[in-house]
């Protein structure tokens, strides 16, 4: 018997997120934006939660942006991650799309690095069974240590 536990992975077929998981595929990030008072909205919803336009679609975003918050995982509750404590988990306000802040594993990082406003850029990761890729965060080449 295997004690192998897999890792909850995003239900890519969601009709609220499809569109950014195959944006993730591909290597980009995309976000809703209205059409009419052209603010970004994160999470996706149906309509414009500042004017109430029903007229909002999927624009591509930078994948680069700085650290607003963050916490540090050092005993898992969640099975499948036991292995990789600690790890960050970084909340990133995206350079070029106001309102914007996407969450995300930090990589390729030590942890005593991590601190608000660390300039930082998606990294994209297929998942173990290559359903879907993830998104995470990795120090921008051109950041300061």
């Amino acid at each position: 018997m295997s004690t192998d536990v897999r890792k909850p992975l995003p239900d890519v077929q969601d009709i609220d997120h499809a569109p950014f998981w195959q944006g993730t595929e591909k290597g980009k990030l995309h976000a809703k934006r209205c059409a009419d008072c052209g603010r970004y909205q994160w999470p996706p919803r149906l309509g414009c939660p500042y004017c109430g336009s029903g007229k909002v679609d999927w624009v591509g975003v930078s994948r680069s942006g700085k650290v607003f918050s963050w916490t540090v995982i050092h005993r898992s509750q969640t099975p499948g991650f036991e292995a990789e404590t600690p790890y960050a988990v970084v909340l990133v306000e995206l350079n070029d799309a106001e309102g914007v802040r996407m969450v995300g594993n930090l990589v390729n990082c030590p942890l005593d690095l991590l601190k608000a406003g660390l300039p930082v850029e998606a990294v994209f990761t297929p998942s173990p069974d290559g359903t879907v890729t993830l998104v995470n965060w990795q120090p921008a080449e051109n950041a300061a240590a």
